[in-house]
């Protein structure tokens, strides 16, 4: 072959090198604390680290430390490690980076979020969230967790196994499916209690209507601590159009 063809050929190659590196793009991992916007309804509200607000649309990709804060909107997250939080409206939720500081995927400081979390296999670290009361941690399950007005703290549980603890040094509880338990400022979880008629549903519908308790009347679910004299309910109570 003299040279001009093999330089001919040589270029040929790199040419449908090229095309089809285009065609067939490599997937990249999205970086470790990260997510993408999956689906958004209504009012959401993002704003980076650095405090300028990102349009809230489908196809985001939103870097840790990401403040979102929902009032009649929602938005579903697709998380770095394959796991899905729903972040429902009326609530505030931060990303974290797990490898840093207390190892959290993302802190809910207000309102509810259902979370499917892809399962840990070997040694591979936990999923960790935190509250203003509490830190729940699970190696793959399905659950939803709420915090009300007064930073009480509810965690539902519908497979797998969840853990909940108290910002304090007290024994965590173990939640197992069907089950719920909450944590109320200044103290441990109480006993899990079962969730009896309920459904147990992961509920992933975005345009669902708005979640948080932070009502007086919801007193009487796990972790707001009723007097001796006060009914115990049998399960926590939620809003209907919630479910």
């Amino acid at each position: 072959m003299t040279p001009v063809r093999a330089a001919i050929a040589a270029l040929s190659i790199l040419v449908l090198s090229a095309v089809a590196s285009a065609q067939n793009p490599v997937p990249t991992a999205l970086p470790t604390g990260s997510a993408t916007v999956a689906e958004i309804k209504g009012d959401v509200k993002i704003m980076a680290p650095q405090g300028n607000e990102i349009p809230a649309q489908r196809g985001t990709e939103l870097t840790a430390e990401t403040h979102i804060n929902t009032t009649k909107g929602s938005v579903l997250l697709d998380l770095a490690d394959g796991s899905q939080v729903l972040v429902k409206p009326n609530s505030d939720v931060v990303l974290k980076a797990p490898d840093q500081d207390k190892g959290y995927w993302f802190e809910l400081l207000l309102g509810k979020i259902n979370a499917k979390v892809q399962k840990r296999l070997g040694n591979a670290p936990s999923f960790r969230m935190g509250t203003p009361t509490a830190v729940i941690t699970v190696r793959g399950t399905r659950f939803s967790v709420d915090v009300d007005k007064k930073e009480h703290t509810y965690v539902e549980v519908y497979e797998g196994l969840v853990e909940v603890a108290g910002l304090f040094h007290g024994a965590p509880v173990m939640v197992r499916p069907g089950y719920s338990t909450g944590v109320a400022p200044n103290h441990d979880p109480e006993p899990p209690r079962g969730l009896e008629n309920r459904e147990m549903d992961n509920r992933w519908n975005p345009g669902g209507a708005p979640g948080g308790h932070g009502e007086d009347e919801h007193d009487t679910r796990p972790g707001t601590r009723q007097p001796p004299s006060s009914p115990s309910p049998g399960s926590p109570e939620h809003d209907p159009h919630d479910d």
